[in-house]
């Protein structure tokens, strides 16, 4: 496996340092808690819970830490985006719109600018 003999017996005889004790009890904790809630709670609950049942004391990076690192997720849905936000990359620029930010209306010849009116009527569901 072309490992060097004293990284083995290096990892062989690994003494877990108190992070890594602490690290464990919060995610059995954790883990027992989430399944008995079906993965509902949230970061920020997780902390609140924990600092309250337990004598663990973590903050909220610390938390994310732990369940980045063992793939725990929180089942909530993120936030949709606003659909009229989506619409702003569609309307083109306005061609009747001078420099100075005033109309101009008299092209100069006729068919050189048309302009519509694109309303939408809500129908029904």
């Amino acid at each position: 496996m072309q490992v060097a003999r004293s990284s083995y017996y290096a990892w062989l005889n690994h003494v877990p340092s108190k992070r890594n004790i602490d690290d464990q009890g919060i995610l059995d904790y954790v883990i027992q808690l989430e399944e008995a809630h079906n993965y509902i709670f949230g970061v920020k609950r997780l902390v609140m819970h924990l600092n309250d049942d337990t004598q663990y004391h973590v903050s909220n990076s610390k938390m994310r830490r732990i369940m980045r690192e063992n793939n725990i997720l929180a089942s909530i849905k993120t936030k949709r985006k606003p659909r009229k936000n989506l619409k702003e990359e569609i309307i083109s620029k306005n061609l009747l719109l001078n420099e100075d930010y005033t109309h101009n209306f008299k092209p100069g010849y006729a068919n050189k600018y048309w302009v519509t009116d694109c309303t939408e009527l809500l129908y029904g569901h």
